[in-house]
């Protein structure tokens, strides 16, 4: 399974545009391998967006990559909506109920993420609805730990190190079909 985490900073002029945008992601759920994608406004930087998205291989990705993500991002519009942007691809690393996780992504009101060292993202992965741990591909020392809560008062708060995002339903996108 692979994961990927984007982060874009945007203006105040932007957040309208982007979030418009970002919802136009919806044909991503026909593609082979893909699996679902939450994103929202970081709470405790309003004018960053934050994406995870969840593939089944680093192979079906590239596929995406290689075919189809140009075309979707130009029909977005969304190259003019942000000023700056972060992607980081991540390996699963646990052995994690898939199944939890996809219902987390299908349900979940807020999405918390920890990056970092192996040992402090896996003492800070917590007890959530769904989520995944994973090591980065390009650095084996960072690690990311992404869970999803039903309500941002069961979300731990206050580490400087973890985002706190408040997830937009427009912007939600999970495969349908047979995991269930």
């Amino acid at each position: 399974m692979l994961i990927k985490w984007i982060t874009c900073k945007v203006t105040e002029n932007q957040k309208q545009s982007f979030s418009h945008a970002q919802a136009k992601w919806r044909s991503v759920e026909d593609i082979k391998g893909f699996l679902g994608q939450v994103g929202g406004w970081n709470q405790h930087q309003p004018l960053e967006a934050c994406i995870l998205t969840v593939w089944e291989s680093r192979e079906h990705y590239q596929s995406f990559m290689e075919k189809d993500h140009d075309p979707i991002f130009h029909q977005t519009g969304q190259s003019q909506t942000y000023e700056a942007i972060s992607v980081q691809l991540f390996s699963k690393l646990t052995d994690s109920d898939d199944r939890q996780l996809l219902d987390g992504l299908e349900s979940a009101q807020v999405l918390r993420v920890v990056c970092g060292s192996e040992n402090n993202v896996l003492a800070k992965a917590g007890a959530e609805t769904g989520g995944i741990v994973g090591q980065s591909l390009k650095d084996s020392q960072q690690y990311i730990a992404a869970t999803l809560w039903n309500n941002d008062q069961l979300a731990p708060t206050g580490d400087a190190q973890a985002y706190t995002v408040a997830l937009e339903q427009t912007w939600r996108v999970v495969k349908k079909g047979d995991h269930k």
